[in-house]
């Protein structure tokens, strides 16, 4: 059993899907409020409300994804484990690419703890059931 794996990726589930409300009607309010004031551009702004959904829903999916595959992670699935490992690299390099462009560690760091959570929950904390396989998982 991968319990400390498991509830590894539990908390970064419940943190991303709490997160998702006020990046979604939060933020986008501030970024309607930056069209607005005419600091992004007109060309732009269309473009911006759009990468600003999109980073909304997928911020709501990979949270609901966590917790769906998380009991995966308990019983150690290889499969579950690839995408909690993918999803965690690429949180990663998500939040060192912001971090590399702003010049400076900010909001979008937190982006990186949470991913290195999650290559520690499928790395170091977490212990393959060589008995199990992911074909004859219930997943019900």
């Amino acid at each position: 059993m991968n319990k400390t794996s498991y509830y590894l990726v539990i908390f970064v589930g419940i943190i991303t899907v709490l997160s998702f409300f006020p990046h979604a009607f939060l933020g986008m309010q501030a970024v309607l409020d930056h069209i607005s004031k005419g600091e992004i551009s007109p060309p732009a702004a269309e473009g911006m409300r759009e990468i600003w959904l999109y980073s909304s829903i997928m911020m709501l999916v990979s949270g609901l994804w966590l917790l769906l595959v998380s009991k995966q992670i308990l019983t150690g699935s290889h499969t579950a484990r690839l995408q909690v490992l993918i999803l965690g690299i690429g949180l990663v390099v998500f939040g060192l690419g912001c971090a590399y462009i702003s010049k400076q560690i900010d909001a979008m760091f937190a982006f990186t703890i949470q991913g290195i959570i999650l290559v520690v929950a499928t790395t170091i904390t977490y212990k393959k059931a060589h008995h199990i396989h992911d074909d004859q998982i219930n997943l019900s």
